[in-house]
């Protein structure tokens, strides 16, 4: 038990230092009415948005806990601070918003599982909401939300110690920004299908590492650390 504790404290600023994310969540699920609970991040390098109004990137952090409610479905959530980056390109200047408050929801459902074959499949849907700083600029108080919504279907092999895993996404990012409290304002990203490809490392029978990339029309990379209680 300590050992997990340590493992998760551990993971957390390993993810701070090197400012790596993710929702790493692959296909591992909790067993029904137990945890599993770490540390995560998620570096969204790249997304364009709608209507020639730029792009956005930023970097999340969180705490997370997955809870088995059957045997098949898990509920899971998470909460930490996140930061955004603006990239307004021809209609001003780039804005950077400070780190503040993040939080996340989600599910997923098992689909497919042969033991003997060492094989799973896993369809989930997550929801990532970040809150972060007012940006003073220009004698202006610029405010903003990001809403980042995704669903997923993924496949693994179970390969001893390792289990990679592959499958699609798709989903879609809210810009929501206003101006000294006015003006609000909502801006969609396109919306993007990407190629998730993950692979789970377990430490011991209970924790285990994860790092996942999804690429193609979305950009973003993940690094993980949880553990089953």
């Amino acid at each position: 038990m300590f050992f997990c504790y340590w493992l998760l404290v551990t993971g957390y600023w390993l993810l701070v230092t090197v400012l790596y994310a993710a929702p790493s969540y692959g296909t591992h699920m909790p067993e029904e009415k137990h945890w599993t609970c770490g540390a995560e991040g998620d570096l969204v390098i790249d997304r364009d948005l709608d209507n020639e109004q730029g792009g956005t990137n930023g970097n999340r952090y969180f705490v997370t806990a997955s809870l088995g409610v059957f045997s098949w479905l898990s509920l899971d959530g998470k909460i930490g601070v996140g930061d955004v980056e603006w990239k307004r390109g021809s209609i001003g200047d780039d804005l950077s918003y400070s780190t503040n408050f993040a939080g996340g929801y989600g599910f997923r459902v098992r689909l497919y599982e042969n033991e003997g074959w060492g094989i799973k499949s896993v369809a989930g849907f997550q929801h990532i909401s970040v809150h972060p700083d007012p940006k003073n600029q220009g004698g202006i108080k610029h405010e903003t939300i990001i809403d980042d919504w995704q669903g997923s279907l993924l496949v693994s092999k179970a390969i001893g110690n390792l289990v990679p895993y592959i499958g699609g996404g798709y989903g879609s990012l809210d810009f929501i920004k206003w101006e000294n409290e006015k003006d609000r304002k909502r801006i969609h990203s396109e919306e993007y299908y990407g190629v998730i490809i993950g692979l789970d490392y377990w430490l011991n029978r209970r924790t285990k590492l994860n790092l996942e990339t999804t690429f193609l029309d979305g950009e973003e990379l993940a690094i993980g650390i949880s553990c089953d209680f």
